[in-house]
């Protein structure tokens, strides 16, 4: 008999470490931003962007070296080809006449006849265009590369934003089951009191009540924890169905007091103003591009031709020299109206960095001074909620012992439950205006 106690002992701390193990594993905030930042699908995308910009790079890079060109065309002729040399055709001289004396028909014969050309061309004078090329496409992946950083910082500042959102709800539940055991302890008190004759069966009614709104209202939160949750599995890249637990959130840490600085860095860190200038870089080099049209394209070209199968034509002849193409060299005025277009657009695009560059410094102070009024309204409000326990903690005690009213208590309760929820959100609050913050200035 002395072991049936021990017995039950172990059993109790058997099924304990049993439903922890069933417990949700922690996630914090850190590790889902580290997780979007690889998981994500919209980041993976913009990453794709980068690797095609760094393949468009590769293929600019094999202009420089020679172009290839080979074209074959075979068949059966359907009727034979026939040329005709006049008589005298070579010419006519003293000693033999003209030659050829008569006219001689020639014929290319039946059966099947193949053409064979091929080119070999080194580009010259194009280097000059290819560098331009391949300076276009290193923007490209430089646009690239920054899009994508904009994404990760988009991504992040969600995947933050909706982490502060579930601890939010996540606390909002656990004050839900609070606020059950309290109106259920409170219930058990009015029965016992009804039994007694001490108090009404409306007072009994109404503490009911609240009780059913309270679980209405958990109900609520829990179907909203849930939403939560599977938003945030789909931003981290997962299943929605994986289930997880978030940390609480800690206090505010010491403010940024120093505006200057952080403007600085965000000048420098800022995706936009790094856009913006690889912008008035690249519509400078389409102005070089397209003045580089004024220069004519000069090649050194190896050529074969063949014919088999045709008479009268030599089956093989090869060239070696040089080419010359001027695509348009009297436009009449329209490659420079093209180049002053390109002019209005760097104008434009140095303008919009100008711009950018307001913006960042407009949404950097904008969330100092949001960053500053949240931590004041946690420091309030947390000092509002110790206040309203204070005195829950007392009209309770005075309830129990019949000093103080039913409506009184409830009145009570619902305020601190309220103190409760307003610092929860303005926690939340503070800790989404500083990942703003941090946002604003180029952190991810």
């Amino acid at each position: 008999m002395r072991c049936v106690p021990l017995l039950a002992l172990l059993i109790c701390c058997s099924s304990g470490a049993y439903c922890q193990s069933l417990d949700p594993p922690l996630l914090t905030e850190n590790e889902a931003v580290e997780m979007a930042r690889s998981g994500n699908r919209d980041v993976q995308k913009s990453s794709l962007d980068i690797s095609r910009a760094i393949h468009g790079i590769e293929q600019a890079r094999t202009n420089y070296f020679p172009q290839t060109n080979i074209q074959v065309t075979s068949g059966d002729p359907l009727k034979a080809l026939h040329l005709t040399i006049p008589q005298g055709a070579l010419g006519t001289y003293p000693s033999t006449g003209p030659i050829p004396g008569n006219n001689v028909d020639i014929a290319s014969g039946g059966g099947f006849q193949m053409v064979a050309y091929g080119t070999l061309t080194q580009p010259l004078s194009q280097f000059y265009k290819i560098h331009l090329g391949v300076e276009t496409a290193r923007v490209q992946q430089q646009l690239a590369v920054q899009g994508e950083r904009q994404q990760r910082e988009k991504t992040v500042a969600q995947v933050r934003e909706t982490y502060h959102q579930i601890v939010q709800t996540q606390a909002a539940v656990a004050s839900d089951a609070k606020q059950i055991l309290s109106l259920e302890e409170t219930l058990r008190i009015t029965q016992n009191d009804v039994q007694q004759g001490t108090a009404l069966k409306a007072d009994q009614l109404q503490v009911a009540a609240a009780l059913a709104q309270q679980r209405i209202t958990s109900l609520h939160d829990q179907n909203d924890l849930s939403t939560q949750r599977e938003q945030l599995n789909e931003l981290l890249g997962r299943s929605i169905d994986a289930d997880f637990t978030v940390e609480e959130m800690g206090l505010p840490t010491p403010s940024e007091d120093d505006l200057k600085a952080a403007r600085s860095l965000a000048l420098q860190q800022r995706p936009e103003i790094r856009q913006a200038h690889l912008q008035i870089k690249k519509a400078e080099l389409d102005v070089r591009t397209e003045r580089a049209d004024y220069i004519p394209d000069i090649s050194a070209q190896a050529t074969y031709l063949g014919f088999q199968n045709v008479q009268f034509l030599p089956p093989n002849v090869a060239t070696v020299g040089f080419s010359l193409q001027w695509r348009n060299p009297w436009d009449w005025g329209q490659r420079r109206a093209q180049i002053a277009g390109l002019k209005d657009v760097t104008k434009q695009q140095q303008l919009s960095a100008e711009d950018a560059r307001q913006q960042v410094l407009l949404d950097v102070d904008q969330r100092f001074r949001a960053l500053q009024e949240a931590r004041l309204s946690v420091e309030a409000a947390g000092l509002a909620q110790e206040a309203s326990a204070e005195r829950l903690r007392n009209l309770t005690n005075q309830y129990r012992e019949q000093t103080t009213l039913l409506q009184d208590l409830l009145r009570q309760n619902s305020d601190f439950q309220q103190r409760q929820a307003s610092y929860i959100e303005t926690l939340s609050r503070y800790w989404s205006a500083r990942a703003d913050f941090q946002r604003a200035i180029g952190e991810e």
